[in-house]
């Protein structure tokens, strides 16, 4: 297969040869709408820049680094799928990345994650950390040492990093607060919320979406004490058993990973009113989940997509390029048992 080239990519955006060369070297005068397009159709036919001759006359290649939760599970699985593909694509332009790990949800691991990275071998480091002090100080100690940082999938604090690549994830829990009551004949009883860590800016943020619609919206739906299971499957199957041992619950929403857990728990209730379970992110897991009718619906944010788009900004930041924050938008996707391959 022939490598995409600019006319690939103004033929996908439709826009003229002219406009893609503009939005690629950052030249300007060209309308927000008409970038979107641009860098859209760069990923979707898969096009990159050659940049070959010039890292060749600077002595040196691009290095990237990152930082992922340890633990393994089927979302950071995929997110380190995504990276082993794109760094296939960039190996041409002599891009080197290192994916490192740290404890999850765990600030101390993170902090020593984070001086590991010596800013003299890297150009840019996308990570995926808890939004504390702690974190947040260290990630600025890197931007002021030369690195420029890249917050995927969850957001820190805005002075401690450059860009933000990933879903909005408040609107996410207003989606899933949504969807939760629509699903109810009768919106009213007890709903069990699962975080993983509500320490993880995205987990706060989707918990204060989904509050913000069931108040509004549902108001006789209430909300129990927000458990948070660390994205472990053992924990979160004990919680879940036990909330629906106490009370018939009406849902229950999982905001992390660990829902093998959830899956153990709703097979083994011994009621025949299984309450309506949202969750997120489209995995093995959860896809299971879906068919067999222990989920009602996954909001998904596409790793695979937000790998591609963290590549090509960081490339830019490396490069100088200056980055609208508009393009570290990820959307989202919904899957139901009908949708779900």
């Amino acid at each position: 297969m022939d490598r995409p080239t600019i006319h690939d990519v103004a033929r996908e955006a439709q826009v003229s040869l002219a406009t893609v060369d503009r939005v690629l070297n950052n030249r300007g005068g060209v309308a927000a709408k008409s970038v979107e397009k641009v860098h859209f159709a760069v990923e979707k036919t898969g096009y990159v820049r050659d940049q070959f001759a010039a890292n060749l006359s600077r002595g040196r290649g691009y290095r990237f680094t990152f930082l992922l939760p340890a633990g393994q599970s089927s979302f950071v699985r995929h997110l380190i799928a995504a990276i082993d593909t794109e760094s296939a694509r960039y190996r041409k332009d002599r891009v080197l990345v290192d994916v490192r790990s740290s404890k999850t949800f765990d600030p101390a691991a993170q902090v020593a994650a984070l001086r590991r990275i010596d800013p003299a071998q890297t150009d840019c480091a996308a990570v995926m950390v808890t939004d504390v002090p702690a974190v947040r100080a260290e990630l600025a100690r890197l931007r002021a040492a030369g690195v420029r940082i890249l917050a995927l999938v969850s957001d820190v604090g805005g002075d401690s990093r450059d860009i933000y690549v990933g879903p909005d994830n408040e609107t996410a829990g207003r989606m899933a607060g949504s969807f939760m009551g629509r699903f109810m004949r009768k919106p009213s009883g007890p709903v069990l919320v699962i975080a993983g860590s509500l320490a993880a800016r995205d987990h706060a943020q989707r918990l204060l979406g989904f509050r913000q619609v069931l108040q509004a919206e549902f108001p006789a739906l209430t909300v129990l004490p927000v458990a948070e299971g660390f994205d472990d499957a053992g924990r979160i199957a004990a919680i879940a058993g036990q909330a629906m041992a106490d009370a018939p619950l009406m849902g229950i929403y999982a905001i992390g990973a660990g829902n093998a857990g959830l899956v153990t728990a709703l097979s083994q209730a011994n009621s025949v009113f299984r309450p309506v379970t949202i969750l997120h992110e489209l995995t093995e897991t959860t896809r299971a989940g879906l068919r067999a009718d222990l989920f009602d619906l996954v909001i998904d944010q596409d790793p695979a997509r937000a790998i591609t788009r963290a590549m090509s900004i960081m490339r830019d930041l490396a490069d100088g390029q200056p980055v609208g924050p508009d393009r570290g938008d990820i959307p989202l996707n919904i899957f139901i048992k009908e949708n779900v391959q």
